[in-house]
């Protein structure tokens, strides 16, 4: 009778674990289930990752380089100066990303002259790039943005094709996809964008 009773309170045990196990099961199951969601959510609406195409943004950011963008930067707030932004143009949605950095804000006055950008007249002194700009493009005369209208150049300014050429000029809020804020490839570069 001694070991009926025992057998018996052994199978209840290996029945009781049985349930335990199959809760925990459907617990991580759930789990699982919520950070792929959570990770689709974030990829599709939130962070995307955008390959950086040729040496305009050099030294901040080289050829190849894969950063992430933030598509929600600009819900809550407006563009700065100086943010690194990735952007497509309207009427070429199919082509690559552009990665440049904004000059001049909606409603500013932008010139280049004497190697120097002038904004509303005065001379732009803390540039993230030293170098002297030798094309002025479009911004040899005064530039006018209009009110959701973004001057951009890239870093390389020597080497890059920018606001100041007719085929990309000023760019509208909604041509921005998102706020540069961190490379992930290559791995000795890896960390935030500025």
């Amino acid at each position: 009778m001694r070991r009926r009773r025992r057998y018996r309170s052994s199978y209840d045990r290996e029945e009781f674990d049985m349930k335990d196990f199959m809760a925990e099961v459907g617990r991580w199951a759930l789990s699982i289930l919520v950070v792929v969601i959570l990770a689709y959510s974030i990829v599709t609406f939130g962070v995307q990752s955008v390959t950086m195409i040729g040496q305009s943004m050099e030294p901040a950011l080289s050829n190849q380089d894969v950063v992430l963008i933030d598509k929600r930067a600009y819900t809550f707030k407006d563009p700065e100066r100086y943010d690194i932004i990735a952007f497509k143009l309207k009427e070429d949605t199919e082509s690559y990303f552009n990665i440049k950095r904004i000059i001049a804000l909606p409603g500013e006055t932008i010139q280049i002259k004497n190697g120097r950008i002038f904004i509303n007249g005065e001379v732009l002194n803390d540039m993230p790039f030293e170098d002297l700009i030798m094309t002025e493009g479009l911004a040899i005369d005064e530039v006018t943005l209009g009110e959701d209208e973004y001057f951009l150049m890239g870093d390389n300014c020597n080497n890059s094709e920018d606001s100041r050429y007719v085929n990309i000029g000023n760019i509208s809020e909604k041509e921005i996809s998102g706020k540069v804020f961190f490379r992930i490839s290559p791995r000795d570069s890896f960390g935030t964008v500025e």
